[in-house]
């Protein structure tokens, strides 16, 4: 999974949330994990989570955040689940504990914006964490909304060839115990049929009194099969591809930037 991914990889920094009673200070959400104060405007007022995928880090939201402040919103992001060694990326942790970063770092921002829940938008692993958050960390209480970009909810089959691999379990054992870990254990654990995506998919996934939107990319080579491995087929949940928005190439990696996903993310948001 982890060659399927590397492009998306980029340079660690947070972005920031603009205080409304002060429009000329800056908050920030530094890599540290520090988020400032930023108070909700009153037809805006939940703050909004911005969760990236796997290699990759808070940059990713470097076009929409401008875009959500634009319109009013509190915005957040933090770099989490950073690596170590020669592989110094955000995502890359095993996803439970990278949940357990993002639960706090929520946590965090309803403490300084006086909110009662957060609005989640999160690309691949980072809806993946976004779902897990609500259903099995018990977060549903603090969330309003998920707005999901191909969020790996049952899991990659890399094309099929996570498939391969479980005709040779013991080779499949060795990559996700042994070789997987080493650099990118969340490669592992969004992998189809992985512990991590049983436990999610035990059950129902969308929990009550929280919105669900998920958007995917008929050209998605990551995360696969495209839309199958992303849909929350339940009732109330809104499953879409950005295709039947407007006809075009969009990849995986492009979605966070994509000016009609952005467009379609605000719009979500406006009728949460």
């Amino acid at each position: 999974m982890a060659a399927a991914i590397l492009a998306l990889a980029a340079p660690t920094v947070a972005a920031p949330a603009i205080d409304r009673q002060a429009p000329a200070v800056v908050a920030v959400a530094n890599p540290g994990g520090e988020v400032l104060p930023c108070r909700p405007a009153a037809d805006r007022p939940r703050p909004v989570v911005l969760i990236h995928g796997t290699m990759d880090d808070a940059t990713a939201w470097d076009v929409l955040y401008p875009k959500l402040i634009a319109a009013g919103y509190c915005a957040y992001a933090l770099t989490y689940g950073a690596g170590g060694g020669f592989l110094p990326l955000g995502g890359v942790a095993p996803v439970d504990r990278s949940a357990t970063e993002i639960a706090a770092f929520i946590d965090q921002v309803l403490a300084v914006t006086g909110a009662d829940r957060v609005e989640l938008v999160g690309h691949s692993q980072g809806g993946l964490i976004a779902e897990y958050y609500a259903k099995n960390l018990g977060g549903a209480a603090k969330v309003h909304s998920e707005i999901l970009l191909a969020p790996t909810t049952h899991g990659t089959d890399l094309l099929g060839l996570v498939g391969l691999l479980d005709g040779v379990p013991a080779v499949r054992d060795v990559i996700d115990t042994a070789v997987l870990p080493t650099f990118c254990a969340a490669c592992a654990d969004q992998e189809v049929g992985s512990n991590f995506i049983r436990a999610l998919n035990s059950g129902p996934i969308a929990q009550p009194n929280v919105r669900y939107a998920v958007l995917a990319t008929r050209d998605d080579m990551t995360n696969t099969p495209a839309g199958a491995a992303s849909f929350i087929e339940e009732p109330g949940v809104v499953n879409q591809f950005v295709q039947d928005l407007r006809p075009g190439y969009v990849t995986h990696k492009d979605m966070p930037r994509d000016p009609v996903v952005n467009q379609w993310i605000l719009e979500q948001l406006g009728s949460a």
